[in-house]
């Protein structure tokens, strides 16, 4: 190999807020298994790959290690167990002490384990079925679980693979549950006795506003045994319970620089069924979680959007019209006009007032900007306003107070038809509208959940994507690797002498339809950070990682280990955004058709973990 050694951007770290442990932390059928993929192949766990001998024993220790443990008993046959001895079930795995709360073991106060029915008379799994105002949150800092449950139980089918329906206080009741929780690739039963922590006969943690409902606070439980206890809940990132509930892959936008259709493309992933969340994280790293500020919004605290919609609204209402303005708003209005009479140094005549404004419209937003809970749009309509219901896991009356709030004027201008169609509701529950472009200047992240990578599907071409006479489907393949000191673990590009020992993944992109103009293919690369939240109890934080990708060249066959040569000589064709400390990266690329090769990597050399690498290719149907 031979020429000038090539020069590129170097990699990027871009650090998130560290974990507060006495908040959350946030930003940004019948059978066993989902029926949720019907568009996507069933996918292959790889984890034998040219160059990883060193990955590949690593692997196979540890499944060494698994084999002399005893094999696990399932839900049925343990409830099967306890039914015949006559005796409720404990879990010998997560049991009801002070350890399954703190990991030292030390509490700032006494609890009680309780099961229901030593707290309530006639306890329920479901009372009336699941909702998400049924959800409370307790002590635990954990609203980013919250937030994602919440937009579960808009999704019964899906909500119902994680919670199942054969399990309840009445029939074959033996003090044992079970939930299923997507965990690197599989679906994994966890199992959990009913005994709760309590103090003063109530629950702590998360549990229904129904009180003698308890699938929420089992749920959660059985989360925290996922994880090793109560503790490793606190702070997290809603991307994080969104993939552990779904199996789907993250779209993860940044509102302080949205893109210009992001209205359109989140109103098809809520139609879509699509999970999705947002956060507001402070431009001063000082301010404290869950503050609250004079709007009503909470930052670092994670927010579900339960409905995107536009809605029409009624004949254009005037100023004049008193109706429209409650008491309460008519001195600003007042004050708002004398301004603006005293700016223009017109006179207090409607005619000139009307004839100002039209010459003056450009200062009309200022000059209105002391009226409180008042949408310029109420005013001056265009027949249509973009409207997000978001739902605060509180679930009490922190909501927004600007336009489009409960009770605000905005809604008089919606006819009954839409009102009823939106179902809605003015209590304070958690739940409130805003307008889109309060949103978006507010939140400064939103990330999208899907069970497929459809919602990739961007409309940055101008054409809206795939046509629609162009059916495509989706190869989902899976890797299982591990950065090894001294071995796999050579950091980002920017360490070019020993960028080459990271693990390498080859992958082929075919253009799925021939026969359109666009010759280039999709694919979608997600790296996630393996087992690292297990881990919290002993110290472990994610680290910083990403990767990078490359195309190979037709005189260079497919399956050869790259060398620092080649690394040193040619340039990447696509690489994450930043390198992030988060379990998860995402990135979609549009690529010719051709081999390329993957690098996952950490940000710096040396840096040890196990990982699993997805990979989503378009497939013709």
């Amino acid at each position: 190999m031979s020429g000038q050694e090539v020069v590129e951007e170097p990699c990027v770290f871009q650090p998130q807020h560290q974990h507060d442990d006495r908040h959350c932390r946030c930003y940004k059928g019948g059978d066993d298994k989902p029926v949720l993929l019907d568009n996507i192949e069933p996918v292959t766990l790889q984890k034998q790959t040219y160059y990883s001998r060193v990955t590949n024993e690593y692997t196979r220790q540890r499944l060494v290690r698994a084999t002399d443990r005893p094999v696990k008993k399932g839900f049925q046959v343990l409830r099967q167990e306890a039914l015949a001895s006559g005796k409720l079930y404990r879990d010998p795995e997560f049991p009801a002490n002070d350890y399954s709360i703190n990991f030292s073991g030390v509490t700032r106060r006494t609890y009680e384990w309780k099961r229901p029915m030593e707290l309530v008379q006639n306890p329920q799994f479901f009372i009336d079925g699941a909702t998400r105002f049924d959800i409370q949150q307790g002590e635990l800092g954990d609203c980013w679980l919250l937030a994602a449950v919440s937009n579960l139980t808009l999704h019964p089918q899906l909500f119902h693979v994680v919670v199942p329906r054969d399990q309840g206080f009445t029939h074959l009741y033996a003090g044992i549950f079970h939930f299923k929780f997507w965990q690197y690739g599989r679906w994994q039963e966890v199992v959990v006795d009913d005994l709760l922590p309590s103090h003063h006969g109530r629950l702590v943690f998360m549990h229904s506003r129904t009180p003698n409902e308890f699938w929420c606070a089992l749920l959660e439980k059985a989360y925290a045994k996922l994880y090793g206890g109560y503790e490793a809940l606190r702070g997290g990132n809603i991307n994080e319970s969104m993939v552990d509930l779904t199996g789907g892959v993250v779209e993860l936008i940044d509102l302080r620089t949205p893109p210009s259709n992001l209205f359109p493309r989140l109103l098809k992933a809520c139609r879509r069924g699509a999970l999705i969340g947002c956060a507001i994280e402070p431009d001063h790293p000082g301010v404290r979680p869950e503050t609250i500020m004079a709007n009503g919004l909470i930052v670092r605290h994670a927010y579900s959007i339960t409905r995107v919609t536009a809605i029409s609204l009624g004949a254009a209402p005037k100023l004049k019209e008193q109706r429209l303005i409650s008491p309460v708003h008519r001195p600003h209005l007042h004050g708002a006009m004398r301004s603006m009479v005293k700016y223009l140094g017109g006179v207090a005549s409607g005619s000139s007032i009307s004839s100002k404004i039209k010459s003056s419209s450009t200062h009309l937003s200022h000059i209105l900007a002391p009226l409180t809970n008042w949408n310029l749009g109420l005013a001056f309509p265009e027949g249509e306003a973009h409207l997000l219901r978001l739902h605060n896991p509180w679930g009490n009356e922190a909501e927004w107070q600007g336009s489009w709030s409960d009770k605000s004027p905005e809604w008089n201008a919606v006819p009954p038809g839409e009102r009823q169609r939106l179902g809605l509701t003015f209590n304070d529950d958690g739940e409130f509208w805003m307008n889109f472009q309060d949103f978006i200047n507010n939140f400064t992240t939103v990330e999208i959940c899907d069970v497929s990578p459809e919602f990739y599907a961007g409309e940055e071409n101008g054409n809206g994507g795939v046509p629609e006479d162009v059916e495509r489907g989706w190869r989902v393949t899976m890797y299982e690797g591990a950065w090894v000191a001294n071995h796999s673990a050579g950091g980002c590009r920017n360490y070019i002498n020993t960028f080459a020992r990271n693990p390498q993944y080859t992958i082929q992109l075919k253009d799925p339809d021939e026969e359109d103009d666009d010759d280039l293919c999709t694919v979608i690369i997600s790296l996630m950070q393996k087992n690292v939240r297990q881990m919290k109890r002993y110290g472990k934080d994610y680290v910083p990682i990403g990767f990078t990708l490359y195309k190979l060249p037709p005189s260079r066959p497919p399956g050869l280990k790259l060398d620092v040569d080649f690394f040193r000589y040619n340039a990447s064709c696509g690489k994450v955004p930043f390198f992030l400390n988060t379990r998860e990266v995402t990135t979609r690329f549009r690529m010719p058709a051709g081999h390329y090769v993957i690098i996952p990597s950490t940000f710096e050399p040396e840096m040890t973990g196990e990982f699993l690498l997805r990979v989503f290719t378009e497939i013709r149907q």
